[in-house]
């Protein structure tokens, strides 16, 4: 998953991932212009349907603020990922 690109900017290495229910997100931190970092996330279906795991949600940046260390907008990403899980939006299955 580190190989995935946004934006021309290849992510850094996750986070440790989270489990939440049949899902799993993935957060990372995409270099933005300032020398911070945005957060963004992937979330799997890791369990509950037959061709498990399953990309849920392709690599998603959350663009409404940016974080000094890589760490904290992992952290923010993952926040924000189980957030989209726990409410079930727009997730591909």
């Amino acid at each position: 998953m580190e190989d995935l690109i946004m934006s021309g900017f290849t992510p850094s290495k996750s986070v440790d991932p989270w489990t939440e229910g049949d899902y799993r997100v993935y957060g990372y931190a995409i270099p933005a212009p300032d020398g911070t970092y945005w957060p963004a996330y992937i979330i799997e279906r890791i369990q509950g349907i037959s061709d498990a795991p399953k990309k849920a949600v392709e690599l998603h940046q959350v663009d409404i603020q940016t974080f000094a260390t890589q760490g904290l907008a992992k952290m923010m990403a993952v926040s924000h990922g189980l957030q989209r899980v726990r409410t079930k939006d727009r997730l591909g299955c």
